[in-house]
């Protein structure tokens, strides 16, 4: 990435909704990542293993590795579920504006 990073403003790695080894090496490889995710349970919980990994990655091999923000998808606000949802994740990671 070093090599090809400065001809670039961006480079954007999409990954596999996993926990594999692909996630662990764009992490490392990363300045910060925007995670999307559904409001909906399991998602949540999907979400917290991954905030894990990134914890440990941040904290032992790329120091420098930051949130950008959590981008909701297929949210329907009309659902009582989905405004929760969001809202409490709003609450726990903070509304980043």
């Amino acid at each position: 990435m070093d090599q090809v990073r400065k001809n670039y403003d961006y480079i954007l790695i999409d990954c596999t909704p996993s926990l594999g080894i692909l996630p662990i090496n764009a992490f490392v490889a990363a300045d910060s990542i925007i995670v999307p995710s559904q409001p909906r349970i399991l998602s949540t919980k999907g979400l917290d293993l991954l905030l894990h990994s990134y914890r440990k990655v941040q904290r032992s091999i790329n120091p420098g590795l930051k949130i950008d923000g959590i981008l909701f998808t297929m949210v329907d606000f009309r659902t009582n579920n989905d405004k929760s949802i969001v809202q409490s994740m709003r609450d726990t990671l903070g509304n980043g504006g």
